[in-house]
């Protein structure tokens, strides 16, 4: 369930702030509203921060094992103002290569000299101008300019002019700019430059294994942060007083009352406004929170005013699981690796994980669909032994030829099942006015479309369509048209002329919904074709093993290594079919009858589960 909230306003005393921030910080029940920070402790702390963040990023691509050094946050900073030094310094070289690249590839085709000695002759009053231009021009130069023919480059003649800086060139002459250094004095700073670079990335790549410190010290400054921001946030109150507002689950209201009152804070509490949107909390069960590392994966959170939908994912998303990879071999497999990772984690931490115990969930569930469907390693049911075909359910079993039209019958009855809880849930939530009666439409249509969905999909002649189907999806749109956009303040018979009205201007949104209803249910076919395909890789599989098998030892092991990679391409691709298909029904299909847009955050305390004081310059004792 998604827990109550309450808006709380906080009074403190403005020389005691820091001091009572630590204790609320302690206290770890309040989510703060957002707060924009200020003032030059507050930038120090956020420069920290940003310094160590730039450091991670530069070790980002290293691989290394980490060396689990801890690291005080001064000295985390020093590390990470000497990486981000090292980095400088590569792209220092870096830059200064690419001018001495560009340099070199300008005058290489004029060999190598010495500048030196040029500007020695100017010196002299021999001043020398090199120039190049066409060599058919070459005829075409006054007589009187005096010239040393260095030869030719291409189409070009190459010359040194006895000219001054002052005399003008002719037209067809393009000038060479002498460069500061020779050819070879280049190549040697460039040989330099490159040098550094590797030294200095090398550098870096050696600290790579302080990148688990950084981030452990960067949490610190998280702490830090939201801290001073809090602190430098705060509306101030007046005579020494400062105020923020946050939100409190109704349930730590008694502790954060008392706490308030034994340190003399003020504390005003209100309901939120309907308007407003407090952050999302989950209290479920220990069976139903295994689901969440998958809901945290997804990054979705529900509002505040919707459904805490946790336990009916979890229910569903394990069936879907199972119908998917539909494989008691792989279940089985599963099964196994959860067990050593179940034995592992309670070796290591004395429980098991919430992810370990879903995977223990979601093989026992892939593995009771493997035995009823008689599916263990995409072997052929007729060669299976008898006593898995008889633990198999003879509907659905391999053995029946008939199975794959009654496993589609399951998957659009698993639909129809989601979507009438969807609006029996929006029901039980609008018991209370006109508007339920909508939802009974709604799920009055869902129940007419299924019969429509088997005659189309699977058998005319199996299902065909009663003609009460026809009547509850025509009287479930008159209901929807009618209530579906009750408004209660216009009394009841206005709220349903306001609906009507409302549903004749989105005419085509409404027709649009019935087809979206016919659309989602044909959609939980995916079930039954995803899991299709992972048998047929799975036969697939096999048959081109098969021969390899009861021959020379090296056929046999080529058997072995293909039949390996070909059934774990099958899980991983399978595994993937669950994300895009499990996951997709229950937050679109399901979601969407629902009415739910995830549009919610999470609830995030003000706390600190790890204290680590204030971030200081000081360099903690070694």
């Amino acid at each position: 369930m998604i827990a109550p909230m309450k808006r709380a306003f906080v009074v403190l005393q403005e020389h005691d702030k820091r001091e009572s921030l630590h204790k609320l910080r302690q206290l770890g029940v309040l989510h703060l509203e957002p707060m924009v920070g200020s003032g030059a402790e507050f930038e120090r702390i956020v420069a920290a921060r940003q310094s160590i963040v730039e450091a991670l990023g530069l070790l980002a691509g290293v691989k290394v094992e980490p060396s689990g050094t801890a690291l005080a946050v001064r000295d985390a900073l020093d590390l990470a103002e000497s990486i981000k030094q090292l980095d400088l310094d590569a792209r220092s070289a870096y830059e200064e290569s690419v001018l001495l690249t560009r340099e070199i590839e300008r005058i290489r085709s004029w060999g190598d000299f010495d500048p030196a000695l040029v500007s020695e002759l100017a010196t002299r009053g021999q001043s020398l101008r090199f120039v190049e231009l066409p060599a058919k021009k070459l005829t075409s130069l006054p007589k009187d300019l005096d010239y040393i023919n260095l030869g030719q480059f291409k189409s070009l003649a190459r010359l040194a002019l006895i000219a001054r800086p002052t005399t003008v060139l002719p037209a067809d002459c393009v000038e060479f700019h002498m460069p500061e250094k020779g050819l070879s004095e280049l190549e040697s700073e460039l040989v330099a430059a490159q040098a550094r670079i590797s030294a200095a990335k090398s550098a870096i790549a050696a600290k790579a294994s302080m990148a688990g410190a950084l981030e452990k010290a960067l949490a610190a400054v998280d702490r830090e942060v939201a801290f001073e921001a809090t602190r430098s946030g705060m509306s101030p109150g007046g005579e020494g007083m400062a105020w923020f507002s946050a939100w409190v689950p109704q349930s730590e209201v008694k502790h954060l009352s008392e706490s308030a009152a034994k340190a003399g804070w003020g504390l005003l509490l209100d309901d939120p406004l309907d308007d407003e949107q407090p952050p999302t909390k989950t209290e479920n069960s220990q069976v139903v929170q295994v689901i969440q590392p998958v809901l945290d994966f997804l990054g979705t959170v529900p509002n505040y005013r919707e459904y805490d939908i946790s336990g009916l994912f979890l229910l569903f998303f394990i069936i879907f699981f199972a119908m998917i990879f539909g494989d008691g071999g792989y279940g089985s497999l599963m099964l196994v690796a959860g067990l050593a990772a179940a034995a592992a984690s309670k070796k290591k931490t004395g429980r098991v994980s919430d992810p370990v115990r879903l995977l223990l969930m979601l093989a026992v569930a892939t593995v009771a669909w493997g035995v009823m469907t008689a599916s263990w390693f995409g072997i052929d049911a007729a060669r299976l032994p008898r006593f898995l075909l008889d633990l198999a359910i003879p509907a659905i079993s391999n053995e029946n030829r008939e199975s794959g039209d009654n496993v589609k019958l399951v998957c659009f009855t698993l639909g129809l099942i989601q979507l009438v809880v969807a609006h029996g849930k929006n029901i039980l939530r609008d018991r209370k006015s006109p508007k339920f009666i909508g939802q009974l439409g709604q799920a009055a249509m869902v129940f007419g479309i299924y019969w429509i969905v088997l005659n189309l999909v699977i058998s005319a002649t199996k299902y065909a369509i009663p003609s009460w189907s026809l009547v509850s999806v025509g009287v479930g749109f008159m209901l929807n048209v009618m209530f579906g956009s009750h408004d209660g303040s216009k009394g009841f018979v206005g709220g349903i002329v306001a609906s009507i009205v409302s549903s004749l201007a989105n005419i085509v949104s409404i027709f649009l919904g019935v087809v979206n209803i016919f659309a989602d249910l044909v959609s939980y076919i995916r079930l039954w074709a995803v899991g299709l395909a992972g048998v047929g890789i799975s036969q697939t599989v096999n048959q081109m093993a098969g021969p390899m098998f009861g021959k020379f030892s090296l056929w046999l092991l080529g058997g072995v290594i293909l039949l390996g990679f070909g059934h774990g391409l099958n899980i991983i691709l399978s595994v993937l079919s669950v994300i895009v298909h499990g996951v997709r029904l229950n937050m679109l299909e399901f979601s969407g009858h629902l009415g739910m847009e995830w549009s919610g955050y999470k609830y995030e305390p003000f706390k600190d589960t790890v204290p680590v004081g204030r971030v200081t310059t000081e360099r903690s004792p070694s």
